[in-house]
């Protein structure tokens, strides 16, 4: 990722970066930045490796699988993780990690935007802040966490909202967990876990995951494009709808086709901000709530290779939000419960 990067064109690259000067390895990158060896013990675990868009979920498995062992057995010593991560899918890897490990104990995501042999590179600051999240007791039970340009986010919420720029990890409307004072969190809320967060045991899911693919809604979207991903094997579908997940009619009715082939569907949304609210009464099409479409592809695979029929699909999505819209308030709607 961009955090161990060197470049061959000078400290004002940040577009073409790799190689040459100022690159780093996990432990070199340590080095660099010893003030953490003050406040921690530290051990490296080298998993993955390569761009983060060539990342698929054996990554996030992978690391779920080996840090529930060494942090959630009863006889371990260490009380934190950290990952760092290419930025592009960082937040998918992290989504992942999120949903299929159980313990109170900190996992804190990080990364860069600038290669380390830029002017102002920002890994480093960075790096001592997620080290000293994942250390720190006001950090537990919060589900996995996102460090990044002073600030920290829960990954549940959070996505990467500009490509270029150190600003660019953000839970919008949800907002951030703690701002980083001299390196110190001040965390603004009490522990508490995103709502609708689910689990997913890593270690009784049917491997490898199965497909899902994401499609992008558009105006004359090719509904036939739910056809083929189906005859290709997938067995989910998200597709990110216009506005609050609006599917065109023909992709409605592929939908619904591939519904009767056990292949389910989910919409979610194109926007940043929002929801996609299901209907009052449930329907073939799944709702995915707060959730964009590369976390609802990931919350998708798993609930498939866990095992869930639809109806325990439907709930994992909509659950909480039809909990939330429809209730005696809103009785005009007549809505359902799940």
């Amino acid at each position: 990722g961009t955090i161990l990067s060197g470049s061959r064109n000078g400290r004002l690259d940040n577009i073409n970066y790799g190689g040459g000067v100022g690159g780093l390895t996990p432990e070199t990158l340590i080095g660099n930045v010893s003030e953490v060896l003050d406040i921690a013990q530290i051990a490296v675990r080298n998993i993955g490796g390569g761009g983060s868009a060539n990342a698929n979920s054996d990554r996030f498995l992978n690391i779920s699988m080996d840090a529930n062992l060494r942090l959630c057995s009863p006889d371990s010593d260490i009380v934190g993780a950290v990952m760092i991560h290419g930025t592009n899918t960082l937040h998918e890897t992290a989504f992942g990690v999120d949903l299929t490990l159980n313990c109170s104990k900190p996992f804190v995501a990080t990364g860069s935007m600038r290669p380390n042999s830029a002017l102002s590179a920002d890994g480093a600051f960075n790096f001592y802040d997620a080290v000293r999240t994942a250390i720190h007791p006001e950090a537990r039970d919060r589900g996995a966490m996102i460090a990044f340009n002073d600030h920290l986010t829960s990954v549940f919420y959070s996505t990467k909202t500009n490509a270029n720029t150190a600003t660019t990890f953000l839970a919008i409307e949800q907002g951030y967990i703690a701002q980083f004072i001299a390196g110190q969190p001040y965390f603004f809320f009490e522990p508490s876990l995103p709502k609708a967060r689910n689990y997913f045991d890593p270690f009784n899911i049917t491997y490898p995951l199965p497909p899902v693919v994401v499609l992008y809604g558009h105006q004359g979207f090719d509904a036939g494009l739910l056809y083929s991903a189906a005859a290709n094997g997938a067995k989910g579908i998200v597709i990110m709808g216009v506005g609050p997940g609006g599917l065109s009619t023909n992709a409605t009715l592929a939908a619904n086709a591939l519904f009767e082939q056990g292949v389910v569907t989910v919409a979610s949304l194109r926007p940043f901000f929002g929801a996609v609210v299901p209907s009052p009464q449930v329907n073939n099409i799944i709702s995915s709530g707060f959730l964009h479409g590369e976390q609802a592809r990931i919350q998708l695979q798993l609930a498939v290779a866990s095992g869930y029929n639809v109806d325990m699909i439907r709930k994992l999505f909509e659950g909480a939000i039809r909990k939330s819209v429809y209730n005696s308030a809103t009785a005009f709607y007549n809505g359902t419960n799940l």
